[in-house]
């Protein structure tokens, strides 16, 4: 009689090894996904802060030349960094404000290699005196975003705040 020597795993074995690696996943997805989360609301915040930061630039260089920025309505604009946006520069009577600090914050992304996105810019007064505020997300259907100053601390306030915006398409 000859004997068989037989390799290999058992179909039991295989089966416990399947389920071990299934509740596994089970355990680690949704974490991994709170990661996911964590890190797009990161990175929404700190494109908001380099929106605020060139918006800051372009109000300065408004302010230095004589013109007062309106914050009591927002303004904003989608992108997409393919297509290139004329150089704007301030009309004599600085009625184009908005299209140069756009301009300036379309720029300012793109050179930090941020493809597309969407971002808004809002004033609030507060106690007499005007200042601003800047959001940014990836896309319109984006419910996790950014904003500066102030920068949102979990993707729960995302929820409760909101995006906002007019935009200049």
């Amino acid at each position: 009689m000859k004997k068989l020597n037989k390799k290999g795993f058992t179909l039991v074995e295989l089966v416990v090894v399947i389920a071990i690696i299934g509740v596994l996943a089970a355990i680690l997805v949704p974490s991994m996904m709170g990661y996911v989360k964590k890190t797009k609301l990161k990175t929404a915040n700190a494109n908001a802060k380099t929106t605020y930061n060139a918006v800051a630039e372009a109000v300065a260089e408004c302010e230095v030349q004589g013109f007062s920025i309106d914050w009591s309505v927002p303004f904003g604009r989608r992108w997409n960094c393919d297509a290139d946006l004329p150089a704007v520069s301030l009309n004599a009577d600085g009625s184009n404000y908005r299209d140069v600090i756009i301009y300036e914050v379309t720029n300012t992304l793109k050179n930090n290699g941020i493809e597309a996105g969407e971002v808004a810019v809002n004033g609030e007064n507060i106690n007499g005196t005007w200042t601003f505020f800047a959001h940014w997300r990836k896309t319109p259907d984006d419910d996790i975003f950014g904003q500066y100053p102030q920068p949102l601390r979990s993707v729960d306030q995302c929820a409760n705040s909101g995006f906002f915006g007019f935009f200049i398409d």
